[in-house]
């Protein structure tokens, strides 16, 4: 069955977060569907806006509309009046919306607690990305191999025009992702034995 994912904008900030999720999305069509709100997106751009004052507003306006591409539900509407148990009221807009997309999955670098006391009582199960990538990867193994290599072309390419090194396993830790950062670097290690 496909799961229904709500996605936080603390997901979709992290160019790295987003980066694998959309990809994981695209590769595994039929395993799950991301929702989001147009209050998330709004709060991703604010947030890209915050980090990069002097951006070209094409750039955020090609950003947005990648994302929206990518996900397959911008709830437009949601109740005001849900049951609210979380400590931050800031995030009951999330809280509501994982509801009225009917979400299985809320995920979210947040703590749990910032939208219910009782996560076992809500009808989603609070992810962290780390462990939402896992699930998928576990799910389909086959899946990361190819996601790495296209990773991997991408941003040695990059890397090489900047003058970096291509790091997609300390990229995902520094995302706070280390258990599906040591899964990209197995992958990573398995194509130098092939030499890719």
């Amino acid at each position: 069955m496909t799961q229904r994912v709500f996605v936080d904008a603390n997901v979709l900030v992290s160019r790295t977060c987003r980066d694998w999720l959309l990809l994981l999305r695209r590769d595994n069509e039929g395993m799950f569907q991301l929702h989001s709100t147009e209050d998330v997106l709004a709060e991703v751009l604010r947030s890209l806006r915050k980090r990069n004052p002097r951006l070209p507003g094409g750039v955020v306006h090609q950003l947005a509309q990648r994302i929206r591409a990518c996900v397959d539900e911008v709830l437009s509407d949601f109740s005001g009046e849900e049951t609210f148990t979380g400590s931050d009221a800031g995030d009951y807009h999330v809280h509501a919306a994982a509801i009225g997309s009917r979400a299985d999955i809320l995920l979210t670098a947040n703590d749990p607690a910032d939208f219910t006391a009782a996560p076992g009582d809500e009808p989603y199960e609070i992810m962290h990305p780390d462990d939402f990538f896992l699930l998928v990867a576990d799910s389909n193994p086959c899946c990361v191999h190819p996601i790495v290599e296209y990773q991997f072309r991408y941003w040695s390419a990059r890397a090489e025009r900047e003058g970096d090194a291509c790091q997609l396993d300390g990229a995902l830790r520094r995302a706070g992702c280390p258990q599906f950062a040591d899964r990209v670097q197995a992958a990573l290690r398995e194509m130098a034995v092939r030499g890719f």
